[in-house]
């Protein structure tokens, strides 16, 4: 049992579902981690501390690392695109229940934002 996000998915057999019968769509992916997951260091995207002890001294000049700082520091919650396909094997007409197979293809986690996605 799962949950897929407005799945819109089209079938290759328009007469219904049958053994054999293919479908599949995009859907929307949210982030694994919600604003109060806190990282190693205790950040995170609502609670827990702007910036893990040890990075002030990336701050010190004010230039050099900003980027990754603010990267590692400024958590958010990301929603992606992903996709899903589905292959019937077995229908059962008594109950109008189906099983069978499916692949699904979304982008890796991404820390809350301070990396980014693999496919």
């Amino acid at each position: 049992m799962f949950t897929v996000k407005d799945l819109e998915a089209k079938s290759t057999d328009p007469s219904g579902i049958s053994a054999g019968t293919e479908f599949g769509g995009t859907f929307k992916v949210p982030s694994y981690r919600s604003g109060l997951f806190l990282d190693p260091k205790g950040r995170g995207g609502t609670t827990g501390y702007d910036m893990a002890q040890a990075l002030p001294g990336m701050e010190a000049d004010g230039v050099e690392g900003q980027e990754e700082l603010f990267k590692e520091t400024n958590k958010v919650f990301q929603v992606t695109d992903g996709t899903i396909e589905f292959a019937v094997n077995k229908v059962d007409a008594a109950t109008g229940e189906f099983s069978g197979v499916f692949v699904s293809e979304q982008l890796s986690d991404t820390d809350m934002g301070s990396k980014a996605p693999k496919k």
